[in-house]
């Protein structure tokens, strides 16, 4: 068996699409998404473009929040800061089929495998769609992840930076990112796993594509103009490799801090407004290009 693995594909089309010719032109057997399909300027573009390959999918954190917010169970801070005005342009440009199709999406899965254990797919970590699992500075959450299932391999994704490990005659990884890596590189990720037998074998591919058509896909669907300094964050993270974004939110909330809202969970729009005006932006690595 040979499975295609990918992870956060975050409405980036170009990404997807750069990815699929490799795995197509490689061979698979199965595709297997671990969630979070919202966050980019295409999302139902991309959810209709996996879905003909009728994969194995669970949703993400990302996914969740949409869910949440479309069925007017968010903070009613997410109907109205700047802080989330990201996520409101999700809503808005997902239609009523593509809803649904997260609706019906589990927060994991276990996939059966004859004559051999079976594979457990989340997103964050067992436990939660959030939790970040970084084996090599924090062995202790994989090893409590580990515990909490009973499969030979767990595949999961949230963090966008890839891994694998083989511990206790198990195997763990992480696909890494089709929409943005985290680990410096810019292009896509995915992996492939391969099983013979009772043996399994993990490779990581990294897909180049050409990174301007992000950029004029996030600036001609409306999401960088109306989704506001966390659209442009999320870009600039998709053009350095790096977490753009995690930065900017550092900085928005020192903000908050200085200006003596100590500990808010959401930003105050002044602020949030401060903070795209003194972040510095232009710091961040040059894109490369492909």
């Amino acid at each position: 068996m040979r499975f295609a693995v990918l992870s956060d594909i975050h409405g980036n089309l170009p990404a997807l699409e750069a990815v699929i010719e490799d795995f197509t032109e490689r061979g698979f057997d199965k595709l297997i998404l671990a969630g979070d399909y919202i966050g980019g300027p295409h999302p139902v573009e991309s959810i209709n473009m996996l879905l003909a390959y009728d994969p194995v999918m669970i949703s993400g954190n990302s996914d969740s929040n949409l869910l949440r917010l479309r069925n007017n169970k968010a903070p009613k801070e997410w109907y109205e800061s700047l802080q989330f005005s990201l996520l409101r342009w999700a809503n808005n440009n997902v239609d009523n089929q593509t809803i649904e199709i997260l609706q019906s999406l589990p927060e994991q899965r276990s996939i059966p495998l004859s004559g051999s254990n079976a594979i457990r797919v989340v997103h964050g970590s067992p436990r939660n769609q959030a939790e970040s699992i970084f084996p090599e500075s924090d062995p202790e959450t994989l090893e409590i992840a580990f515990s909490k299932i009973k499969e030979q391999v767990l595949i999961c994704g949230h963090t966008h930076v890839p891994w694998k490990i083989e511990q206790n005659g198990r195997l763990a990884l992480n696909p890494g990112a089709v929409g943005g890596p985290l680990n410096g590189q810019v292009c896509a990720h995915y992996a492939i796993l391969d099983r013979d037998r009772d043996c399994w074998d993990v490779e990581h591919r990294s897909v180049t594509y050409d990174i301007s058509l992000i950029r004029k896909a996030f600036d001609e669907s409306g999401l960088l103009h109306e989704g506001g300094a966390l659209a442009r964050a999320f870009l600039r993270s998709i053009e350095t490799g790096t977490d753009v974004a995690l930065e900017f939110l550092k900085h928005a909330y020192d903000l908050a801090d200085d200006a003596g809202f100590k500990n808010v969970s959401v930003v105050p729009d002044d602020i949030w407004e401060q903070a795209d005006k003194t972040f510095d932006w232009e710091s961040i690595i040059d894109p490369c290009t492909p």
